[in-house]
């Protein structure tokens, strides 16, 4: 049966069997902008922390243990998967996340009062405000969300990642006596293996990993605590300390106070550090997949130096057409992350005096990138670099016909010299060696040792 509730605004009529209360339902109403609600990992971040304010206010002597207990039970069941589909929220809402907030207080309320026999909206018994939020403010508990849900996020990247670059150091092993023109300027260079080819590829994602690491211990520093502007108000003593502590048992991940509360609220920049690090992988991704495409392109008229697995066809004109399609989705997830890096830092420089009431869009941005970043960065490896093998005979070829190896000249014959040979050889056609051997200052025999010793291992 459906059920009234009322706010200093008025009335209103909820749905039957919903959890939520009023104020979710007028940010439902007012915020019809995307379709999209929260995920389960920001549902439960959000649910843990109330779990820890709960078990915090009753330690203290704040909260009754029975209503403690209950709201942790209620807090469990939804972490659970329980009542996911009550936290209706547009990821699109008011400034600071005051309507998430909103709506988990109240689920969690009414999912107390049903594990008690209660019917929803008994506010007396346990109340989304007095009760559930209880010490706390959006203002310290969305960013505490954020926290961690990006440490979640960001930790699952950053296994990916890694497990990129082992696979990046596989190929390297493999392919490391496929010997084919380097390329500067997209114009023949010294030569190369695809093996060191794929040990820089390693040598970069590694490096990014790293830079995502560092960033992400700025996201321990929590905020709860600090309420409404940053002071603290309607907190009891020893409340800060006591719900980071339970929060770190609860997550298995080491938090920390900040020393500064006022300080933390108002600047958000933790994030865009973090941003900026998963937006500096996103490059370097990007990169690469250019450089798969590019390496794979032809087969017939391009450099073909590398065969992909195929994933599907790739034209519905040209039969037989297949394309590097896996690279070409890892170009598009690299350049949404990339966008979203100027969204959430133009969000983090925002904010006025005491609050940075953008965090809604720093966290969209960011959980957003994280995810799919993620989601990418393991197709990649599963689909295109695991079965990433070398054509070495295109490779052989292409090193026979290139100028680049001609560099390796310039010691025993002078730039200036081996300059004309160069310019010689692509007008003639004769060979480099051809043309070195006329020049009498090397033998054939040098000739060959040197182009062997400059083949790198």
């Amino acid at each position: 049966m459906a059920r009234k509730e009322h706010d200093v605004l008025g009335e209103v009529t909820l749905p039957e069997g919903a959890f939520y209360g009023v104020n979710t339902h007028r940010a439902i109403d007012n915020f019809r902008i995307s379709g999209q609600t929260a995920d389960s990992d920001h549902v439960i971040s959000m649910v843990t922390i109330k779990k820890a304010a709960a078990i915090t206010n009753a330690k203290i002597g704040k909260l009754p243990k029975e209503k403690a207990e209950v709201i942790a039970k209620a807090c469990d069941k939804i972490s659970s998967g329980y009542h996911l589909s009550d936290f209706r929220i547009d990821i699109f809402q008011a400034g600071a996340g005051t309507s998430f907030n909103m709506n988990s207080n109240e689920v969690i309320a009414n999912v107390a009062l049903e594990l008690l026999g209660r019917q929803a909206g008994e506010y007396s018994v346990i109340h989304p405000n007095d009760h559930v939020n209880m010490a706390q403010s959006t203002n310290d508990v969305f960013p505490t969300m954020m926290r961690l849900t990006a440490m979640k996020k960001a930790l699952k990247l950053i296994s990916e990642a890694k497990k990129l670059a082992e696979s990046f150091d596989r190929k390297a092993v493999q392919m490391k006596t496929v010997v084919k023109p380097g390329r500067t300027h997209l114009q023949d260079a010294a030569p190369v293996t695809l093996g060191v080819e794929m040990s820089a590829y390693s040598y970069g994602v590694s490096r990014d990993v790293k830079g995502l690491e560092n960033a992400i211990e700025f996201l321990r520093e929590l905020n709860i605590g600090g309420t409404a502007v940053g002071t603290g108000i309607n907190t009891p003593k020893g409340f800060q300390a006591e719900v980071v502590k339970a929060l770190s048992e609860l997550t298995g991940i080491s938090w920390i106070p900040s020393p500064n509360l006022p300080g933390i609220m108002q600047f958000q920049s933790d994030f865009s550090r973090v941003m900026n690090s998963v937006s500096n992988l996103a490059l370097d991704l990007n990169k690469i997949s250019n450089d798969i495409r590019l390496l794979y392109s032809g087969p017939g008229a391009g450099i073909h130096e590398i065969k992909i697995p195929a994933v599907q066809q790739g034209s519905s004109i040209m039969p037989g057409k297949i394309n590097p399609s896996i690279a070409e989705a890892m170009n598009i997830i690299c350049h949404s992350v990339v966008g979203s890096q100027q969204a959430v830092n133009m969000s983090v420089q925002a904010g006025q005096l005491e609050l940075n009431v953008m965090m809604p869009g720093i966290d969209l941005e960011l959980s957003r990138s994280l995810d799919i970043l993620t989601n990418g960065v393991k197709m990649f490896r599963e689909k295109l670099i695991d079965g990433l093998e070398p054509e070495v005979e295109i490779c052989k070829r292409h090193l026979e016909t290139s100028f680049g190896s001609a560099a390796l000249m310039n010691p025993y014959l002078g730039y200036d010299t081996v300059a004309k040979i160069v310019q010689e050889s692509m007008h003639t056609g004769k060979s480099i060696k051809e043309l070195a051997l006329k020049t009498g200052k090397i033998s054939s025999e040098d000739y060959d040792k040197v182009m062997k010793a400059g083949v790198p291992n």
